[in-house]
């Protein structure tokens, strides 16, 4: 089998799952509408609201006061776990299961749940009640970090369960340079010229056989041109106004919904956060401590720190190198090339003028190709030698406000 026919096989598979994961999705889609249609049971106690805060800020979903009744069976069962959220499926609803929740799982199921972003969280689940899940899970955290807190030196590895909630201390709008590094990514030329080579070579591919067998035979490289179309298109980010800027104080904790899955970070128990990583490796932000942050409203993300903390002056001094965008390139160059070594016998037959036309075509794939393993080297370099300054300069900096 041949490299391109095997190319082939695989664009024609990828539409067959992409159908499937698309009835599935659209089955959950109407089994959610259904739910939301129904009329809720009661309304949310302010006892329950207060214990799903800790859910809210782990999950970043904001959800209904209307409780509503689901009935079934529960699915991926095998992958629940002692952890603070679990994730199944109740007949064809994606739910949350808070705390120990999962415990509580039988053949047969009712649960009460409030309708979130496309899940429903659980409420209540046979003998489960979240109210009296939070408070278990506040007196074995304290009963567990008691004995070992006076031995500890260091500030005290805090659960999400013990923590008070963060306190707001005064709002601001962003101001230009943080609207700019929101909202500022340029085009990438390069991802250009790869999407015109990719469209260069499927033109090639033109010959007396049918328009269908053409598509096929084109469906690859038009995939890549329009996959690098899509990475170089410039970004924004949220909207062109100012969005709301929080200084928040509380104490950090970071928190792991899964084990395999990077701890999410929050300030207090009612705020998730998004902390530069280079930041977390300096040292200066550990679960426990307390501190004030300049932070982003609309997704959560650190912008300052104090005086000496700004994510606007280290993206100025010490900008991304983009070290991963060559690879990138290289990959779709080589399958272009590929399919254009693929088509050299159609352009053999053809006409003097097509092909020069194709000779210019493969000088011009060839420097972009030899071009991109250049890039990578010098980007990665700068990588280097820009994390190494980095990381001295976070080093010499005082700790961070509180």
């Amino acid at each position: 089998m041949s490299p391109a026919l095997a190319l082939v096989l695989v664009f024609l598979l990828a539409p067959m799952v992409l159908v499937a994961h698309a009835e599935w999705a659209s089955r959950r889609r109407r089994a959610f509408a259904e739910l939301r249609r129904q009329p809720p049971c009661r309304m949310l106690s302010d006892d329950e609201n207060a214990a799903l805060a800790v859910v809210r800020a782990l999950t970043g979903c904001a959800h209904d006061h209307q409780v509503r009744v689901v009935s079934g069976a529960f699915g991926n069962a095998s992958l629940f776990g002692a952890r603070a959220i679990n994730h199944a499926d109740l007949g064809e609803i994606a739910v949350l299961l808070p705390f120990d929740a999962w415990r509580h799982i039988a053949t047969d199921n009712r649960a009460e749940v409030v309708l979130a972003d496309g899940m429903a969280l659980v409420v209540r689940l046979n003998g489960f009640h979240i109210v009296g899940a939070q408070r278990r899970a506040a007196r074995t955290t304290a009963a567990e970090e008691a004995p070992f807190e006076p031995l500890v030196l260091r500030p005290r590895r805090h659960r999400v369960h013990s923590l008070a909630p963060s306190e707001v201390l005064g709002m601001r709008m962003e101001n230009a340079a943080e609207v700019r590094l929101r909202r500022h990514r340029p085009p990438r030329w390069t991802g250009l010229l790869v999407a015109l080579l990719a469209l260069g070579a499927a033109a090639a591919l033109h010959d007396d056989s049918p328009f269908w067998l053409q598509l096929l035979l084109c469906s690859p490289l038009l995939a890549i041109a329009a996959l690098a179309l899509w990475l170089a298109r410039p970004r924004r980010h949220g909207p062109a106004a100012p969005q709301r800027v929080l200084q928040v104080r509380g104490r950090l904790a970071d928190f792991a919904l899964h084990p395999q899955h990077p701890p999410l970070w929050l300030i207090g128990s009612d705020r998730r956060i998004e902390l530069p990583a280079e930041w977390l490796g300096s040292g200066h932000f550990v679960s426990g401590r307390c501190i004030r942050l300049d932070v982003r409203e609309s997704d959560g993300v650190v912008l300052g720190a104090g005086p000496h903390w700004s994510r606007v002056e280290d993206h100025l001094h010490h900008p991304p190198s983009g070290a991963l965008w060559p690879l990138a390139w290289l990959g779709m160059m080589l399958v272009v090339l590929l399919f254009g070594w693929t088509s050299s016998d159609l352009i053999s037959d053809a006409g003097a003028a097509r092909a020069d036309a194709w000779r210019l075509w493969w000088l011009l794939a060839l420097a972009i190709t030899l071009w991109q393993p250049i890039r990578v080297v010098r980007r990665t370099r700068h990588a280097l030698r820009r994390t190494a300054l980095y990381s001295a300069a976070l080093a010499e900096r005082p700790p961070p406000a509180h």
